[in-house]
Parts: C-alpha cells; sequence; structure tokens
C-alpha cells in the first residue's frame, strides 16, 4: 500500500498540470450547465419575436402595396378625367369662330 501511495504521489507530482486542466473543464462544463436553461429560453423568445416582428413587416409591406394600387388607380382616374375635359374644351374652341379683331376690340385695342 505505501508502494501505490508513493507511485500515486509521483505521477500526481508529474502530471498535475493535466489533473488541473481535467479539473477546470469538468468545473466550466458544470457551471455551464446551470445557465443553459436560460440561454435556450431567451433564443426560443427571441425566435418568437423574430418571426412576430416579420410578419408586421410583411402586413405593411402588403398593406402599402394595397394603398399604392389604390392611389396609382386614382391617379388614372384624374389623369383620364382631364384628359376628356380637355378635350371637350379644345372642341368648343374648334367650333367657335374667333376673328382676331375682334378678340383685340374686346382687349380694348383698335384697329388703325
Amino acid at each position: 500500500m505505501v508502494v501505490s501511495l508513493s507511485k500515486l504521489q509521483a505521477w500526481i507530482k508529474a502530471h498535475w498540470n493535466w489533473l488541473v486542466l481535467v479539473a477546470l473543464f469538468c468545473l466550466a462544463y458544470l457551471l455551464g450547465k446551470k445557465n443553459t436553461a436560460g440561454l435556450l429560453a431567451q433564443a426560443t423568445l427571441a425566435k418568437d419575436q423574430y418571426k412576430k416582428d416579420a410578419e408586421e413587416i410583411e402586413k405593411a409591406a402588403r398593406e402599402k402595396n394595397k394603398r399604392d394600387k389604390k392611389i396609382d388607380k386614382k391617379r388614372e382616374e384624374v389623369k383620364k378625367a382631364l384628359e376628356e375635359e380637355k378635350e371637350k374644351k379644345l372642341k368648343l374652341i374648334r367650333e367657335q369662330k374667333v376673328d382676331a379683331d375682334e378678340v383685340f376690340q374686346n382687349l380694348g385695342i383698335d384697329k388703325e
């Protein structure tokens, strides 16, 4: 027994750095294991929040597209109405026989 105890002591003295390294590894593993559940819960919450944010962004984009289409449709209607009004006015102008002398007289310019 004394021989094996002295052999053990000599082995520990020769390999003390490996024993310390293994002990630190075990300590780090045990301390890190405690925080794993908390990190998992935090990651799950972050994932859920990301999905929620992505869904809100997609919804906002769909609403913007719908609003833009509605605005484009309204713009086209207004443009069409203005074109029709312009055509009507041009047609009226073409139908009216306007004499340049008469226009100048209406402005107060007399023909000399």
